[in-house]
């Protein structure tokens, strides 16, 4: 693991040193029940700089997903701290981490998640339309999005 704790007062990291993402003592509980707790996440400590690259691996169940969800803010955890970019993100409301989320973090998932009851025109610009981007202009930058993906037939 690294980390960039130092003693040396006089050592400062350079832009691309800082971290994107920095974990630090993050757990997640679930109850199951009145007295059952699952720990699914103990501790976790994690830096990650611009331009590594991180695969995270384990056995089934020990808590890669719940890792990503809460990284990617799908879930919240129970403590630790999580700072993206420099923002700690335990210091943001629920709607300030709504359009942080919205405005910094992608996720790709395994299955496609998208609203079976939409076109995939829909689909598109419904993350602009949240954001407040006038109805008009979304239809537009979501069919030049599909058009430029070779989708426009969807």
């Amino acid at each position: 693991m690294t980390e960039i704790i130092t003693e040396e007062p006089d050592l400062v990291l350079k832009e691309d040193e800082k971290p994107i993402l920095a974990i630090s003592g993050l757990h997640k509980r679930y109850n199951e029940g009145k007295t059952n707790e699952v720990h699914a996440l103990r501790g976790i400590d994690l830096t990650v700089r611009k331009g590594d690259m991180v695969a995270i691996m384990g056995a089934s169940g020990c808590g890669k997903t719940t890792l990503l969800n809460m990284i990617g803010h799908l879930d919240r955890s129970s403590a630790g701290e999580i700072i993206i970019d420099g923002i700690n993100t335990n210091t943001l409301s629920d709607s300030q981490m709504t359009a942080f989320r919205r405005d910094n973090i992608g996720f790709i998932f395994q299955l496609f998640n998208l609203f079976p009851f939409l076109t995939a025109v829909e689909n598109v610009e419904t993350p602009l339309l949240l954001k407040g981007m006038k109805a008009s202009l979304a239809r537009e930058q979501a069919k030049m999005l599909l058009r430029e993906l070779g989708m426009r037939a969807r």
